[in-house]
């Protein structure tokens, strides 16, 4: 009660206290989530990982504790492709899967309900590199000029009509030529296509990581285009921020609600430890515990590598690129209508 003066007597509650009071009784009903409910219960979530660089938000997050610290026990599957990953996550063979915005998108069309929660491998992964032999008078000018220097010349691609070879034949035609002004030739996974580049089986390659690191140590070859850094073509430059992401399924959302907070919980805590340059050391002993190249001058493959990819690994989605990857695949006839994106993405995810 107040006296005469206005002040607040003996008998009175202070305002603070009065708040503090009103604030934990919302918490105790539940109208706010407390910091403690984003904490998993130490289920043990199994975890999509790649050979090389692989998935290395999680491998940062559980070798650094902070799958512990959020209430979760981190494990891993080595699973190769992005749609086994798919394919193994719809089955409950895994929890969590590091999948292509291209492979939820497919799946997404064919009525699996996966939705992304963080980013993992964001930025475009796709790399042009050359032999030795190969003469690329063009190769310091970037896109489109190189593709002139590609023209009649063997690309080897990862599958035939696979991604790889849709995307040639896009960056093809913005340059404009025709997909019959190159020949093409499925050489596999980056190991494979190393070999088959180096035996001069094809004068090119369309692949992935860590293709360019291969290139770059061993001085057999060179890259001449890079998706994650590339400003032409736009479609392509738009896509960037939302190539690779953390996806879980729908009924674990629904189920499971505070486990999927810890994981984007402890996607943030590594996404903030591998962007800090001081740390690189570790974020590449901690890639090596988990993939050697068995190889000469491995270590340092691994180490080019994961330099490369560093600016990839992000704990965001980026929706518009999310929208572009899709708005993409409609203008290479990978789906036949325009597809929506925005129902893919977690409402909570950053």
């Amino acid at each position: 009660m107040k006296t005469a003066g206005g002040k607040e007597g003996s008998g009175a509650l202070p305002f603070r206290q009065i708040a503090a009071i009103f604030l934990q009784t919302l918490l105790l009903f539940g109208a706010i989530p407390s910091a403690a409910s984003a904490q998993g219960s130490g289920e043990t979530v199994k975890i999509q990982d790649y050979p090389g660089t692989g998935n290395m938000l999680f491998r940062i997050a559980k070798s650094k504790g902070f799958c512990e610290k959020h209430g979760i026990a981190c494990q891993f599957q080595f699973i190769s492709t992005g749609p086994l990953g798919a394919q193994a996550l719809l089955s409950s063979s895994i929890d969590v899967a590091l999948l292509p915005a291209e492979v939820q998108i497919n799946a997404a069309i064919k009525g699996a309900k996966l939705r992304a929660i963080t980013g993992g491998l964001v930025l475009n992964i796709n790399i042009i590199v050359i032999g030795n032999d190969v003469e690329a008078p063009h190769a310091d000018q970037g896109y489109p000029a190189i593709m002139a220097d590609l023209k009649g010349k063997k690309i080897g691609v990862i599958a035939r009509g696979g991604g790889t070879e849709l995307e040639f034949e896009f960056l093809a035609q913005k340059a404009g030529f025709k997909a019959e002004d190159f020949h093409f030739v499925a050489v596999g996974a980056p190991n494979t296509a190393y070999g088959a580049l180096v035996s001069k089986q094809v004068d090119a390659n369309i692949t992935i990581e860590p293709s360019g690191a291969l290139c770059d140590v061993l001085k057999t070859c060179k890259t001449i285009y890079r998706g994650a850094e590339t400003k032409e073509p736009a479609e392509v430059s738009a896509t960037n921020g939302a190539s690779g992401n953390i996806v879980v399924t729908q009924d674990m959302i629904d189920k499971k609600p505070q486990l999927v907070e810890a994981l984007i919980a402890a996607a943030n805590d590594a996404y903030a430890f591998i962007k800090k340059p001081e740390n690189y050391p570790e974020a590449l002993s901690i890639a090596q515990s988990y993939f050697r190249f068995d190889l000469a001058r491995g270590d340092e493959v691994m180490d080019v590598a994961l330099k490369r990819n560093i600016p990839s690994y992000r704990a965001t989605v980026s929706r518009p690129a999310f929208q572009a990857i899709a708005d993409k695949m409609f203008l290479t006839k990978q789906i036949e209508s325009h597809f929506d994106t925005a129902p893919l993405i977690y409402e909570k995810a950053p």
